[in-house]
């Protein structure tokens, strides 16, 4: 996904910097003015650190006014947590992202095998209400995929995570394979959009202290590889003994599990 702003959120920027004018501090205007001034520079395409400098201006604005914005949500940094900001994707419809606020480059980051970390995929489960919000309606828990892409495919070097719906081939074809899909890793038997995957069950309702990366860097294919290489999805399912849980596709050929992901939620 190629991070950028185009006009109608320039707007939007404006529009809520004209909404809080209420407040005339020169700390305030400095923070607004600078939300504003970065919304046209990233929608020219600075490259790929244009997701770090989103992050960073709500950050600030988080830290210091109590707002999230220009970002969805902010959580600053914890005793023991990562902070992440929740962000609409400018590109997508329905499609959020959870980005860290530390400078984190991507799935190769060794803080992302931390303990630290594993509230990022929680919070990103979480943020399927926002995809649901932004459709209309409800979604089921088997319409929602999280996604990372491999450095080579990942348009932004800060770490984030795709939050939308999945295609529905990639559905049923789990459906179709689930009696085969346990909790330890086994090679998929067909292509996922056109790509091999791995997969495994995670056999929790919503990824809480489950160490995601910790899990890619640990399974078998990923001998020998470097984990910058890697891609993955976490889809929401119902498990073969009917529990909530997870299945994880991953592959380690520096490709892209967003193309796993549906971003117009078509027939949902």
């Amino acid at each position: 996904m190629l991070f950028t702003l185009g006009p109608e959120h320039r707007a939007g920027v404006a529009d809520g910097v004209m909404r809080l004018s209420v407040f005339r501090t020169p700390l305030i205007g400095l923070v607004l003015a600078s939300a504003i001034i970065a919304a046209p520079v990233m929608a020219e395409g600075i490259g790929r650190g244009a997701l770090r400098g989103v992050v960073a201006a709500c950050v600030v604005a988080k830290s210091t006014l109590g707002l999230a914005f220009p970002c969805a949500d902010v959580t600053l940094d914890a005793p023991g947590a990562d902070g992440y900001a929740i962000i609409r994707s400018p590109g997508y419809s329905s499609e959020f992202l959870l980005a860290s606020t530390a400078p984190m480059n991507g799935i190769e980051s060794a803080d992302l095998q931390t303990d630290a970390a594993t509230g990022f995929w929680r919070a990103a489960w979480n943020a399927r209400e926002d995809v649901s919000e932004a459709l209309g309606h409800p979604l089921t828990r088997n319409d929602v995929a999280l996604a990372v892409n491999a450095s080579g495919t990942r348009t932004q070097d800060h770490f984030h995570i795709h939050v939308d719906c999945i295609r529905q081939s990639v559905t049923r074809a789990l459906s179709k394979g689930a009696t085969r899909i346990s909790d330890r890793w086994s090679q998929f038997p067909t292509r996922l959009a056109g790509e091999p995957y791995w997969v495994r069950a995670i056999p929790s309702a919503d990824l809480s202290g489950t160490n995601v990366v910790k899990l890619i860097a640990d399974a078998p294919p990923a001998a020998g590889v470097p984990i910058a290489d890697a891609t993955l999805a976490l889809v929401g399912a119902k498990l073969a003994d009917g529990s909530d849980g997870f299945y994880l596709l991953a592959n380690w050929a520096d490709s892209s599990a967003e193309r796993l992901l549906d971003h117009q939620c078509k027939g949902r």
